[in-house]
């Protein structure tokens, strides 16, 4: 199933995985503490025989505690980022302009907080992937102290791009050509569930997003997840000709090593785009004071 820029993705959804695919599905959750599966591992689950190798060479590394310290660096650094560089509204105030209930309120910043932590797990792990197509990387001598990390139990309730609404499709559109990914991803498909914030917080994004500071942002976690990597208890190795072995052909293995590439990108700018949403759900940053004119530094 060759997949080129410009195609749908194929997926397959949590509730369509059957055998192996299932059970991998089931133990990532487990193993990363997610009660949920993301996009980026239901495109794998298309490409099975990659799935398999691929959680077999990870899971021992996301098994580390190691593995959470350097997401939690990337989340960090992208949280500095946007506050201090961007003008981020108090997006909680005007949840109650719309007339949320506090349950509703609590479920968003709940929500807001699965995907503040999920996102930069999955730029470490994309990230480490793409690398590990050319050769081993990590550090053999790096600690493998077991990982604590926190356990998310309430699922996220999606909305499909198909069965959206048209005010929500074209929202979705606007995303996607945003983005360049040809899919919704998860966290806008949760915001769906409500509109009105969603398209409250698409516009604060796009609005930052029209600043130089943000492709400079951008291209500064990417290069930060990509230092990173060489610190995970290595050695991490699934190389294309791994993956020949194992009986993919050459369009499958130029696919998957085409949408990891397409993911690091997204990813990165996701990571970023999650800061703004957990920066307004606490109620923004227009009152403090910010640098705007300079480009960003490396967070600690």
């Amino acid at each position: 199933m060759t997949w080129r820029k410009g195609n749908r993705l194929q997926i397959v959804k949590e509730s369509q995985a059957l055998g192996p695919v299932r059970e991998i599905y089931e133990d990532i959750k487990q193993t990363l503490g997610l009660p949920y599966i993301n996009v980026v591992y239901e495109v794998f689950g298309s490409y099975p025989k990659f799935l398999e190798l691929h959680w077999q060479v990870m899971k021992p590394v996301l098994q580390t505690k190691c593995f959470f310290e350097l997401a939690e660096r990337v989340r960090a650094d992208a949280y500095t980022r946007m506050h201090n560089y961007f003008d981020v509204p108090d997006l909680c105030a005007r949840t109650t302009s719309m007339q949320f209930s506090p349950g509703a309120q609590q479920e968003l910043s709940e929500t807001v907080d699965l995907f503040q932590y999920t996102n930069p797990i999955l730029l470490l792990i994309t990230t480490a992937q793409l690398q590990a197509f050319d050769g081993p990387v990590g550090d053999a001598n790096a600690d493998r102290i077991p990982a604590q990390h926190p356990v998310f139990e309430r699922k996220p309730i999606t909305l499909d791009e198909d069965s959206a609404p048209a005010p929500t499709r074209k929202i979705f559109d606007d995303i996607k050509r945003s983005s360049g990914i040809p899919v919704v991803t998860s966290d806008y498909r949760a915001f769906a569930r409500w509109p009105d914030f969603l398209r409250s917080y698409w516009e604060t994004l796009k609005a930052s997003r029209e600043s130089p500071l943000y492709q400079q942002s951008i291209y500064a976690i990417r290069e930060d997840a990509w230092n990173l990597v060489r610190e995970l208890p290595g050695p991490i190795e699934i190389t294309v000709a791994q993956l020949a072995e194992a009986g993919m052909d050459d369009d499958d293995i130029a696919s998957i090593v085409r949408l990891n590439e397409l993911f690091v990108d997204g990813l990165s700018s996701m990571v970023l785009n999650i800061a703004l949403a957990k920066i307004g759900m606490e109620g923004g940053n227009l009152h403090t004071e910010r640098k705007s004119e300079t480009e960003p530094t490396q967070a600690a």
